[in-house]
């Protein structure tokens, strides 16, 4: 009995080892990586939100006090430039912010290049993966991307979703992490060709 323990708990141990080998988890920590950009793309669309508004009221102030529109006319055109303003921001922080995205999405596919390699390797873990319930996330065709090496094409926030949710299950001994789920797990692995 002990002994059937300790195998356990070393197919496990061998499991994380592999896991961790071939999974850079910092890379694929993705809403740690956009948070820098995004917040520069809220200030810069902030900012060109009030350039907008300010150019705009200040030409109706300048109206006012030449005389050319009235009060009523002033409070109206100060309301009214909120809305061109508004669409300029959103439209700007959306740019830059998909600008910013933009590398950190590419090194992301380019590490999920590497270590899918030639006939995938994502899958080899589908016994955990297949019980997993991650909202927005068809685990079933990422194992089968995954098996046809087509698993670039996902979402890259969705595969590192997957990736930090799979690693979390085999650390905390998830209950899809199983005996019978490690012993598959571990027999997938021994097929997997040893490249890196």
């Amino acid at each position: 009995m002990s002994s059937k323990q300790a195998s356990k708990r070393g197919s496990r141990k061998y499991i994380l080892r592999a896991f961790q080998q071939r999974f850079d988890l910092d890379r694929l920590d993705y809403k740690r990586r956009i948070k820098p950009g995004r917040d520069v793309a809220k200030i810069t669309g902030l900012i060109l939100a009030a350039a907008v508004y300010l150019t705009g009221f200040g030409l109706a102030l300048y109206s006012y006090n030449q005389g050319m529109i009235d009060a009523n006319f002033l409070n109206k055109i100060s309301w009214i430039f909120m809305i061109p303003a508004s669409v300029v921001g959103m439209f700007a922080y959306l740019i830059t912010s998909n600008r910013r995205e933009f590398p950190i999405r590419e090194d992301i596919r380019a590490h999920v290049r590497d270590f899918e390699g030639e006939g995938g390797y994502l899958w080899r873990y589908a016994p955990i993966l297949e019980q997993l319930e991650l909202k927005k996330i068809d685990m079933e065709w990422l194992v089968t991307a995954s098996r046809e090496g087509r698993l670039a094409e996902m979402a890259p926030e969705d595969i590192c979703t997957s990736v930090h949710a799979l690693y979390a299950a085999l650390q905390d001994k998830h209950p899809a992490a199983g005996a019978a789920a490690i012993d598959q797990i571990e027999q997938n692995l021994d097929q997997a060709p040893a490249t890196d």
